[in-house]
């Protein structure tokens, strides 16, 4: 079949095609609308399909300009709105802020980024996280959404965390503001009841890092003295669960499991037997590189792909579970949450170490980076140098991000690359093969849902992982229908 092209010359409407099980769907980022695509048209499209890695490395494929060209007339004659523009930020504001509020570890992870962190072996003072905490609602517009402790091992300063929920609610009682959701990342490995009945008071969502059976983990993420640390972990898991603490397992995906042959599958089959439901399973981007990274990569975003599918089939059951890590494709979809940068780093998240030295985030540390201290050496001029330099690394400024079809939903992680080179810049080209690859399997999968006969299912099942966290709206979230209801023509 041939296209019209009115526009041959100009870039026109961009598109990819994604799929699932033998059904393919046209994606249109700019009206975020999944289209049913007719059967002669599917080997027309075959080329632009981007459910592999391969075809998501950046590149124009022969005829793009020309079909894209042909969907900007398509949705023009369909009177389709256009949602294309980004809502960009015209100035920065504290959503998210971070206490790396232990910076003291028992744990001797073999690829842990905080070595040079933990060495300092301080706890932050109670009067660093009112400082912290005051600076953070200067610089909010409507207070923050997230506050998260982090080491280090961060329930090392169980007392200090208490303080600063305590003072973060006094702030919201005084101003007015909501209360942020609290979370914490920890080991486990000092988990008792009375942390686990805290938490539990104070909603927190507690993330638990496990990087999967207790093999792989023992030799991921031994104690010092280098005896496995699983049992103590999952001893923890079964605590905070017995006190129904929102309970979830943040898993990091390293070089060592892909060369002992541990999958992403075989940590999602362990996570679910143990009960979990909830997971994060992150790939180590700061110390997986170099002359094999794409051939390997290649496998492990295919693996990926095939656990984000599972996760998104779930949904379709009575037993659906959430891969955390493919939530920010879901809220792309259902609400059309367009991003103008791939993350938060020196726009609305900061993050603040033991002594009051804050960053654009935990993983961004260096002099370059440094905004100052939080109390009254903060230095405005120099937090204003810096966070521009993130606001301009939006996706606007690269001409890969400008053109990709992804562009809109994307997220990634300017840390784990920073770890890479020390440069403010846009992740390399292999990690963002990986992330297309990801959200075209999840578009997919959608796309086929909601055209199937357990369509209520998926809705309601999606309406219960997706409920909001902040402490004044615990009841269930709903996903209205007419989310979707013109979400497949």
């Amino acid at each position: 079949m041939s296209f019209e092209v009115k526009n041959p010359q100009g870039i026109g409407e961009r598109f990819t095609i994604v799929s699932a099980g033998n059904d393919d769907f046209l994606f249109l980022p700019s009206v975020t609308g999944l289209y049913s695509l007719p059967s002669q048209l599917k080997s027309e499209l075959a080329g632009f399909r981007s459910d592999s890695f391969l075809q998501n490395l950046p590149g124009e494929r022969e005829y793009q300009a020309g079909i894209q060209a042909f969907f900007s007339d398509f949705l023009a004659s369909h009177n389709a709105p256009s949602t294309n523009d980004v809502s960009w930020p015209t100035e920065n504001k504290i959503e998210d802020l971070v206490l790396n509020i232990s910076q003291i570890c028992n744990l001797a992870c073999s690829y842990c980024y905080a070595d040079d962190l933990n060495s300092a072996g301080k706890i932050m003072s109670k009067s660093v996280c009112q400082e912290a905490l005051d600076r953070a609602y200067q610089m909010s517009d409507t207070g923050l959404k997230s506050l998260k402790f982090l080491g280090g091992e961060p329930t090392l300063a169980f007392e200090e965390i208490k303080y600063a929920v305590e003072y973060a609610e006094t702030i919201c009682a005084a101003e007015g503001y909501r209360l942020p959701s609290f979370v914490i990342v920890t080991n486990g490995t000092k988990i008792n009841a009375e942390m686990a009945q805290f938490f539990a008071s104070k909603n927190f969502y507690v993330l638990v890092s496990m990087d999967g059976p207790q093999s792989i983990h023992n030799l991921l993420r031994p104690f010092t003295g280098g005896r496995g640390s699983y049992s103590k972990a999952l001893d923890a898991i079964v605590e905070l669960k017995k006190k129904n603490v929102e309970v979830a397992i943040e898993a990091v995906y390293t070089q060592t499991h892909y060369k002992n042959g541990v999958s992403i599958r075989c940590l999602l089959d362990h996570f679910l037997e143990i009960g979990i439901r909830e997971m994060q399973i992150t790939l180590a981007l700061g110390t997986w590189h170099g002359e094999n990274t794409q051939s390997e990569i290649k496998e492990v975003a295919s693996d990926f792909a095939a656990a984000a599918r599972r996760c998104i089939r779930s949904f379709l059951t009575d037993d659906p579970f959430l891969l955390r890590g493919i939530q920010f494709v879901i809220d792309g979809f259902a609400n059309k949450k367009k991003n103008s940068h791939v993350c938060g780093a020196g726009r609305t998240f900061m993050a603040v170490n033991y002594d009051g030295a804050a960053y654009p985030c935990y993983l961004l540390e260096t002099s370059e980076t440094a905004y100052g201290f939080v109390g009254k050496e903060w230095n405005e001029e120099r937090y204003a140098l810096i966070s521009s330099k993130f606001m301009e690394n939006g996706k606007e400024y690269h001409d890969t991000c400008k053109k990709c079809w992804a562009k809109e939903i994307c997220q990634s992680c300017l840390g784990s690359s920073f770890l890479i080179d020390k440069q403010i810049s846009k992740p390399p080209a292999w990690f963002c093969a990986t992330q297309k690859t990801l959200i075209s399997s999840v578009l997919g999968e959608i796309a086929s849902a909601l055209q199937g006969e357990q369509k209520e299912a998926f809705l309601a099942n999606l309406s219960h992982f997706l409920k909001p966290r902040k402490f004044e709206e615990r009841g269930e979230g709903t996903i209205k229908d007419q989310t979707f209801d013109k979400a497949i023509v």
